[in-house]
């Protein structure tokens, strides 16, 4: 019996260490889920194949300098008069050679010039696409955290509420109170009730997006746990915080080398109007030709040079063409720089105001606490009437409503900050898609 008793007891500890197990896979920590879900973000994958297609585009363009070699065979017959005489000549020929070209007015050194600037700014817009997926997945983490602090502080009021309207439904059943004040608890509850499934239905909508990211099926148990804002600095100089921007900001750097890009594929002279120089080496394999002909080339070499000038205006359109790209260029490094900086103003202004607010509403919330619980003393006492005690709970509810959106707004700030910054991948520990 002892055995069994103890064997028993093995069992149910086990099965409590497993749900405890359980319980901790449901409660994702913020690298868990940036692990998970960068793995999977359709933009990270495709930033990723652009810059190894603009890797692979300036391996071809570096193979511009080099020859093409090749190997030509020749079989088949022919009726050949070489007069008096007719000949049936059956023909089986191997060639080597090798072509290259030495002069093409610079352009090969143009284009592999520009494609290193393509390739870079490739580089670049992965970088962005990690910090911009970093914030995604980070804004849905906080969100659902913020709803679950939310949808906690409207449990804890709706159970005081409750066990409010439950006490004084008593003693108005007893006489000890109106049916009014029955009345008026009642209503709280139900405002009380109301509020929490609106935030519920809200935390189960952060916990649809956060899914969705993390790739896990639809009405999965899933929770977060607290994390720590990523740390800015709000008072940096405007002019100092845009020149870190210039330096690492993804959007940016991209912008800025396709500029440099475009410009490098301009030429002072089209290559179509300069001459072409080009070197031909060829060596025959074998011959066995029959009957021979009275002359057969063993090998040979040529350079030669060609200058061919188009006469329809094409070259001189391709550069007007590759001007105005140029243009285009930097008109959107203007838009990006732009567009960077008023974001980083409005992010910064955000950051300084939550975080003056927060020390504030932190003794804001805990003065509320004093006094729910004091009022709570003076209605048992008779010294505070039912409805100022309810407008009590209210109040302090929504101050605490305005402490966890203001943590939410400041989330979103430092986030934006540091991904506008260039550096929040790098700060999470981020690494062409994982962790590290």
């Amino acid at each position: 019996m002892a055995r069994r008793v103890l064997v028993a007891a093995a069992l149910w500890l086990a099965w409590l260490a497993g749900a405890a197990m359980a319980q901790d896979e449901r409660v994702w920590t913020l690298p868990r889920a940036l692990e998970q879900a960068l793995v999977r973000d359709a933009q990270v994958a495709g930033a990723r194949a652009k810059a190894q297609a603009a890797q692979a585009q300036q391996r071809q363009a570096d193979g511009r300098l080099w020859p093409s070699a090749g190997l030509r065979l020749t079989q088949g017959r022919s009726s050949d008069r070489d007069p008096p005489f007719v000949f049936e000549r059956s023909t089986r020929r191997g060639e080597a050679f090798l072509r290259w070209n030495l002069f093409n007015g610079l352009e090969d050194q143009r284009q592999i010039a520009a494609q290193a600037f393509d390739a870079v700014a490739a580089e670049a817009e992965l970088l962005q696409a990690l910090d911009e997926a970093c914030e995604r997945i980070a804004v849905a983490y906080f969100s659902l955290l913020r709803h679950q602090h939310l949808a906690g502080l409207a449990r804890q009021r709706l159970g005081e509420v409750e066990r409010l309207a439950a006490r004084v439904a008593s003693q108005a059943a007893l006489g000890k109170a109106s049916e009014a004040d029955a009345q008026l608890a009642e209503a709280s509850r139900i405002d009380a009730q109301l509020a929490l499934q609106g935030i519920e239905a809200e935390q189960q909508a952060a916990r649809s997006r956060l899914a969705v990211l993390l790739g896990l099926r639809e009405g999965a148990a899933l929770q977060v746990a607290d994390a720590p804002l990523p740390p800015v600095d709000a008072e940096l100089e405007p002019r100092a915080w845009a020149d870190q921007a210039e330096r690492q900001n993804g959007q940016w750097l991209a912008a800025a080398a396709r500029v440099a890009g475009t410009r490098r594929r301009i030429a002072g002279i089209a290559p179509e109007y300069l001459p072409r120089l080009d070197l031909d080496l060829r060596r025959s394999l074998y011959d066995r030709t029959d009957p021979q002909p009275t002359t057969s080339q063993r090998h040979g070499w040529s350079v030669g040079l060609t200058w061919e000038v188009p006469l329809g205006g094409a070259p001189r359109a391709r550069q007007d063409e590759l001007r105005a790209r140029a243009a285009l260029a930097e008109a959107e490094l203007q838009r990006v720089r732009d567009g960077v900086q008023a974001d980083a103003g409005a992010a910064r202004a955000q950051a300084r105001q939550t975080a003056s607010a927060a020390p504030q509403l932190t003794q804001q919330r805990q003065r509320w606490e004093q006094v729910v619980r004091a009022s709570e003393l003076q209605f048992d006492a008779g010294r505070r009437s039912l409805m100022q005690l309810i407008d009590q709970y209210d109040r302090r509810f929504g101050v605490q409503q305005r402490d966890i959106e203001n943590t939410w707004q400041q989330a979103e700030a430092h986030l934006r900050l540091r991904r506008l910054a260039g550096d929040l991948a790098e700060w999470f520990g981020v690494l062409d898609g994982g962790t590290r």
